[in-house]
């Protein structure tokens, strides 16, 4: 809606009104949390720092929290009303992203020009949305902007590959507001445990959510080399950063492999053929050949001994169901 203004034109006649256009509404951020009690206020802390120009209206997505997370949002909510915490039982950060695009929309913050997702262990870099919008509204033809990473031991060959691929990770990252739309109208939802949500997201906007008639179009999304996050980087001094490691070489090997399964069904029936719960597709698991890549060949293979062992249960209990 607009208003007007009138002014007194020197012969006291009334001069033509002036419009006014309407303040800009808030850009949504969707902040996914899970255990985050170390790094949520951080997060917070970076996301006000990240425009000059819009107020942003934060979604924490507390999903499955047993630590403090969600005391934390709510206490930082009292000072900064432009943070509401959704509180999601189920720990599952694909369930959190279908929710905040199927509920929480439409509910709370419809029809926005752009929206920003993060993650909660995250901090955006000073003026990143900035960036990430004006990125959008030069490139017509994109459906995203992404931003890069300025942390971790990789960050140069990170930067690299997401610039020279046009490549969009979940840390922080930008949807137009039409495409969030379509993803509405179609019900698209991530599938559940799905471990690569970002890669699918991603592979959704340069499919322009038709992988049946589409290849992959790179200029749907637009990296942004001035857009940054940080996180906490692992030390190798840390035992316990050592295990975190292992368990994160095991899941990007989970990760391959799902989009593998992924890819043939969707190029097949698209976006319709996504399945609710990305283990109800392990059992072809036994059909993938184990990927070597020297040290990672390891836990390549602890990943796809799993999968393939939940799909052979799960092919058991429907066996015996039937």
């Amino acid at each position: 809606m607009q208003t007007a203004e009138r002014s007194v034109a020197g012969d006291g006649h009334d001069a033509p009104a002036t419009p006014r256009a309407a303040p800009a509404l808030p850009w949504p951020v969707m902040v996914l949390a899970h255990n985050e009690e170390r790094h949520i206020g951080a997060c917070l802390d970076s996301i006000f720092e990240a425009s000059a120009h819009r107020e942003p209206e934060v979604f924490v997505m507390a999903n499955g929290c047993t630590d403090a997370t969600e005391r934390i949002v709510a206490d930082y909510a009292r000072n900064r009303p432009q943070v509401r915490l959704v509180s999601i039982a189920l720990g599952d950060k694909c369930n959190a992203w279908n929710v905040f695009i199927h509920e929480v929309v439409a509910e709370r913050c419809p029809d926005r020009d752009v929206y920003f997702f993060m993650d909660g262990d995250a901090r955006a870099t000073k003026g990143a949305f900035d960036v990430m919008a004006r990125a959008l509204a030069s490139a017509p033809h994109a459906h995203a902007a992404s931003a890069v990473p300025v942390s971790g031991r990789n960050a140069e060959r990170d930067r690299r590959e997401i610039v020279e691929e046009h490549g969009l990770v979940a840390n922080l990252y930008a949807l137009r507001g039409s495409f969030v739309q379509r993803l509405r109208a179609k019900q698209v939802r991530i599938p559940l445990k799905l471990e690569g949500d970002d890669g699918l997201i991603g592979a959704l906007v340069k499919w322009d959510l038709d992988p049946q008639r589409n290849g992959f179009d790179n200029e749907r999304i637009v990296p942004c080399a001035d857009a940054g996050f940080a996180f906490e980087s692992m030390s190798l001094a840390r035992l316990a950063d050592w295990k975190m490691y292992w368990k994160r070489a095991v899941r990007y090997g989970r990760r391959r492999y799902e989009f593998k399964l992924l890819g043939p069904r969707m190029r097949a029936g698209g976006v319709a053929a996504l399945p609710a719960d990305i283990t109800d597709v392990y059992d072809d698991a036994r059909a993938l050949p184990l990927r070597w890549e020297g040290f990672y060949t390891w836990p390549n293979w602890v990943a796809l001994r799993a999968m393939r062992r939940i799909g052979n249960d799960g092919r058991g209990r429907g066996e015996s169901r039937g």
